[in-house]
């Protein structure tokens, strides 16, 4: 009776772990790539095309949407571009929110190369 209580304590944690795991390769959000800087990226989710061009500061007060400043040592990320991300560590709730960057993907959209 007692190897099966400790059977089953292992085999919940593992389900658990498992569902830990898959959790976590959820990507945190995407949006757009509105600037890039030497070491950071700023990804904003709902921006008009006409934002695009213009600074930060510009609009941010006018701004509706999730802003974040990704830290990340790639410079291959451009202007405009689709991205999903995933953090690294905790979120800075600033606006716009401040973490380090995992990983970032950028997607393809149709009509991208």
């Amino acid at each position: 009776m007692r190897y099966l209580k400790i059977l089953m304590i292992v085999v919940m944690t593992i389900a658990l772990l498992g569902c830990e795991e898959k959790l976590a390769s959820e990507p945190s959000g995407q949006g757009y790539v509105f600037e890039v800087s030497e070491d950071r990226v700023l990804i904003l989710d709902n921006v008009k095309k006409s934002n695009f061009g213009k600074g930060w500061n510009d609009f941010f007060e006018d701004y509706t949407g999730n802003a974040i400043w990704l830290k990340t040592s790639s410079s291959k990320y451009k202007i405009g571009q689709k991205v999903r991300y995933w953090v690294e560590g905790g979120v800075d709730e600033s606006f716009p929110a401040q973490a380090s960057a995992k990983e970032i993907e950028i997607i393809k959209e149709q009509g991208q190369y």
